[in-house]
């Protein structure tokens, strides 16, 4: 039996794009990758009496841990049949509080979002099959064309943005921008790959799930901020445009992952239900090539690890 894969299914966006793909994937065995396992297997447990879906199972995966992503690939492989149809690069956070680090000393949002999504897929890349899809969750606020209030991205190189200099400015401030440029960087992360796999019938894409409240994002906002954005701002989505709920966004990422009425498409950014233009920032070919190469250094996957061309 072949297998999707989910990062950060037990809650939000990835429980409810888990849900739709058990739907439409019956015939797949669907892996929930996720940090607790207690969790995950309590969301197995949900999605069973939801959908009726038997072939669900949990692997732990820490996307802050360079070790963990590696153990998460090593377990995967020793599974009967270890063959991917998509892996769906969903967990992401957004810290504004004080700079943290991963296991690895990468700044916690750059670490995570990015990094730990990016080793992950160039290790899982030998065990996707032909006509599979890969896809990375952004977000529109890595366009600062969209004005959606976060501060806007700025991307100088990987490493500047793994290892932060000290700044005088307020860490909500520093933690919006690392958060919409770790979202440019998912970007610009599946247009590069996209381009690398064109050979190998592989489909990249990014996905926008556009601002959808009420989720786990705001954990690390002030109480008030935390209230407004779990029991006001859902009211948003009544009216005002890319503003969705969980249940929606999460439909929309099953279904460009797997549905067959959008499997012609690859190498585009998909935002409120259809292909659009990301930012201007995220096809520029200088910061693709930079992200790659210093991603490459950064996680030192080795050649041989991937199927793909590292240099």
């Amino acid at each position: 039996m072949k297998s999707i894969i989910i990062t950060g299914a037990t809650s939000g966006i990835g429980f409810d794009c888990a849900i739709q793909m058990a739907k439409i994937a019956p015939n797949e065995q669907i892996i929930l990758a996720c940090r607790n396992i207690q969790a995950g297997n309590e969301t197995i447990r949900k999605i069973k009496n939801k959908t009726n879906h038997q072939h669900l199972i949990c692997l732990p995966l820490d996307l802050a841990s360079l070790q963990s992503i590696k153990d998460f690939k090593d377990k995967f492989a020793k599974l009967a049949n270890p063959v991917i149809t998509s892996l769906i690069n969903n967990a992401g956070l957004q810290n504004i509080g004080k700079t943290a680090y991963t296991n690895d000393g990468f700044e916690t949002t750059f670490g995570t979002n990015h990094l730990g999504g990016f080793y992950l897929t160039l290790l899982l890349l030998p065990y996707i099959e032909q006509n599979g899809s890969i896809i990375f969750t952004a977000s529109d606020t890595h366009d600062p064309a969209t004005k959606t209030g976060i501060e806007s991205p700025i991307y100088t190189s990987g490493k500047d943005l793994a290892f932060p200099k000290e700044t005088n400015e307020k860490e909500n401030i520093v933690g919006q921008r690392r958060y919409s440029t770790s979202k440019l960087c998912n970007v610009l992360s599946a247009y590069v790959l996209h381009e690398k796999l064109a050979d190998k019938n592989i489909r990249v894409n990014a996905f926008d799930p556009g601002m959808v409240p009420g989720t786990g994002l705001a954990r690390t906002y002030p109480p008030v901020l935390r209230f407004v954005w779990n029991n006001v701002m859902p009211i948003l989505t009544y009216f005002k445009p890319n503003t969705n709920c969980a249940k929606k966004s999460g439909k929309r990422l099953a279904n460009l992952a797997f549905n067959k009425e959008q499997k012609q498409l690859n190498g585009i950014y998909f935002s409120d239900g259809k292909v659009t233009k990301s930012s201007i920032d995220s096809y520029n070919k200088s910061y693709q090539a930079e992200l790659w190469k210093s991603s490459i250094e950064l996680t030192k996957i080795k050649q041989d690890e991937t199927t793909i061309q590292l240099t």
